[in-house]
């Protein structure tokens, strides 16, 4: 019975954040992307987002939601070449706390890892160079909040 609620939770989740980027999606690149230049490729790469999570909705599953990194994901990362595990929760920007590993999904990490799928192995570009990277686990954990 937990494991219904769950689903219809996050099913929920992700109707609301389609709803919410629907509805207020000039005002969120307002509050959170100002600059110009990079509002074109965000509003893109929310539309593909959206269109992921519509997919998502269509097929849904407890396996789905494991299978792609989204707002409200938690995921395991593998550095290939230190072989550490960092472990990060895919948020909303307002949401956004390093301490807890929470990072926004508008971040240069979030919006890399933005759309990822399990095991997918790519190069992670960040701000002291680059690094190998594997998406080692998945999991929806309700954090994708909106409003």
């Amino acid at each position: 019975m937990s494991e219904n609620l769950a689903l219809i939770a996050a099913r929920s989740k992700l109707i609301n954040q389609l709803v919410y980027f629907d509805e207020e999606l000039n005002q969120f690149l307002d509050l959170f992307v100002p600059d110009r230049q990079k509002r074109s490729a965000v509003k893109s790469r929310i539309s593909e987002y959206s269109m992921a999570v519509e997919e998502q909705l269509n097929n849904f599953s407890e396996e789905s939601l494991s299978s792609v990194v989204l707002i409200g994901s938690k995921i395991d990362l593998l550095y290939l070449d230190e072989k550490i595990i960092d472990t990060f929760t895919i948020v909303f920007p307002y949401q956004a706390n390093l301490e807890q590993d929470l990072i926004s999904f508008l971040s240069p990490i979030g919006l890399q890892l933005l759309l990822a799928k399990l095991n997918s192995k790519f190069t992670l570009l960040l701000p002291n160079g680059e690094t190998e990277v594997v998406v080692k686990k998945i999991s929806f954990v309700n954090s994708g909040l909106v409003g």
